[in-house]
């Protein structure tokens, strides 16, 4: 039997214990009879370290045998309504179940067991209602990029040598002039434009811009709390 790392093997080495959890080494494909009494046979099923823990701690808290979550789940649930295959791993469960089912089978039926037992950590959900939700990720995954090219193509592009006046960082801001704007709007704005151009979380993430976005933001904020107090801007505001 494959186990994570730190499972206690040595607790699985006289036959009843191996009976009890419900997993064990049986010869592959070998016909048996289940504890229900049906025709069964072995399956060595692939799975990941973390859904092998799981199911063997639901188990054993349980007090039953994984087999007998798996064979609960494959008569009680619609398979439409289990949960989608966790995929294969380094780990192995080996069960006797009824012939004719395959690993993704199996393994969906361990991951719904899970979700049943603890549905804050496993989420139960249909078929139908993955499929959608992939569906509108994927929806969403191409608006986004159309997004971002369209945002691309109407983003400014850095001036060579920096913003030297102060009407170019006011039309990058967005502003008509110089004179249509105050310290907060100034702030405002920059907070709106910022995370656009964020050249780690940003939608089209560019450092070149958001180093000169910084610049025209400083330049104005200087412009405001000089300018504006003077003779000069107390007369256009007449």
């Amino acid at each position: 039997m494959t186990a994570p790392d730190g499972f206690p093997l040595d607790a699985l080495d006289h036959r009843s214990d191996v009976e009890r959890l419900g997993v064990g080494a049986f010869p592959a494909a070998t016909p048996a009879t289940g504890r229900s009494g049906l025709h069964s046979v072995a399956y060595t099923v692939p799975c990941g370290p973390a859904l092998y823990s799981a199911i063997l701690d639901l188990a054993a808290r349980r007090g039953v045998a994984v087999v007998d979550l798996v064979s609960s789940v494959l008569l009680l649930t619609d398979p439409a309504l289990r949960v989608a295959d966790p995929g294969a791993g380094e780990s192995a469960l080996e069960l006797r179940l009824p012939p004719g089912l395959d690993d993704p089978a199996i393994r969906r039926a361990v991951a719904t067991a899970l979700a049943l037992a603890d549905p804050a950590g496993w989420r139960l959900v249909a078929e139908a209602e993955v499929a959608r939700l992939e569906a509108a990720v994927e929806t969403l995954e191409y608006r986004n990029k159309a997004l971002a090219n369209a945002l691309e193509r109407v983003s400014f592009q850095p001036l060579d040598g920096g913003l030297k006046q102060v009407r170019d960082a006011a039309s990058l801001f967005g502003f008509v002039n110089e004179w249509c704007f105050d310290e907060d709007r100034v702030v405002r704005r920059f907070r709106e434009l910022a995370p656009v151009y964020h050249p780690d979380t940003g939608v089209v993430g560019c450092r070149e811009r958001m180093a000169q976005l910084i610049e025209a933001r400083n330049l104005l904020i200087r412009h405001v709390r000089t300018a504006y107090t003077s003779g000069e801007w107390v007369g256009r505001r007449r």
